[in-house]
């Protein structure tokens, strides 16, 4: 059996292939099943980090059993979405329904476009296919401690209260940021996994009684029922992170 605990991992740790035509992939997390820490996933699918180089495009493909998301973490380029192209760049989601073919483009740039990529396997069909920009949606405040919450995409269950309701087998994702000297809530959850991705600096990460030390590039797999709280106690911009659950 793999990892159900706590597991804190950089996505530098892991080697890379190459895959989807042109792409250098680096696994994160993966599904629970064997051998590696990595390898804890119960509900979402999975983790990777992605780039690919300028001057280079992936090939047009399509998921009809999964859903999936990219999260742009530098450059700029274009998503082609069932023969509609979206521009992306730093912060754009682009989320893909199940059997949406899609494209990364980078054809022209020379600059590298670096994207993580999470999927999940999914029964569910009812969706559609979106671009989004997290300084396109408004910030929320003191929902979790001091953090500063940019809802991006939610559950197509939570239609009411939600801006872009996509996810079929997922929760949400959302961009949090902390100051110096602030903390989220010290949470749990008794229905879902989550996973942190600190996106820039570093801080602290405390899960039940244990302390990690994390920083940009850092993944934090957090099982449910495990009581979780993160930390900017030293870092003087913002300690900026995803939550994917």
């Amino acid at each position: 059996m793999g990892n159900t605990g706590v597991y804190v991992g950089n996505w530098q740790e892991s080697d890379p292939r190459v895959g989807h035509e042109s792409a250098v992939i680096w696994p994160i997390l993966l599904p629970a099943g064997a051998e590696e820490p990595k390898q804890c996933l119960q509900q979402i699918g999975s983790l990777h980090r992605y780039a690919m180089q300028g001057r280079k495009n992936s090939d047009y493909h399509a998921h009809a059993e999964s859903e999936q998301y990219y999260y742009i973490l530098g450059g700029h380029g274009t998503i082609l979405i069932d023969d509609e192209r979206h521009a992306v760049s730093e912060g754009s989601v682009a989320y893909f329904a199940p059997g949406s073919r899609h494209q990364l483009i980078n054809e022209d740039s020379e600059e590298w476009l670096e994207q993580l990529i999470i999927s999940c396997p999914v029964e569910r069909t009812e969706s559609r296919s979106c671009v989004v920009n997290w300084r396109d949606v408004a910030p929320t405040a003191g929902v979790h401690g001091a953090a500063i919450t940019w809802p991006l995409l939610q559950s197509v269950d939570d239609e009411e209260d939600a801006q872009y309701p996509r996810l079929l087998g997922m929760s949400y994702i959302a961009r949090q940021a902390l100051v110096r000297g602030k903390a989220a809530d010290a949470h749990v959850h008794d229905d879902k996994e989550q996973v942190y991705y600190i996106t820039e600096g570093f801080g602290t990460m405390i899960t039940d009684d244990e302390v990690h030390q994390v920083a940009a590039g850092d993944a934090i797999y957090i099982p449910k029922d495990v009581t979780h709280q993160i930390l900017n106690e030293e870092y003087d911009g913002w300690l900026s992170y995803l939550v994917i659950s």
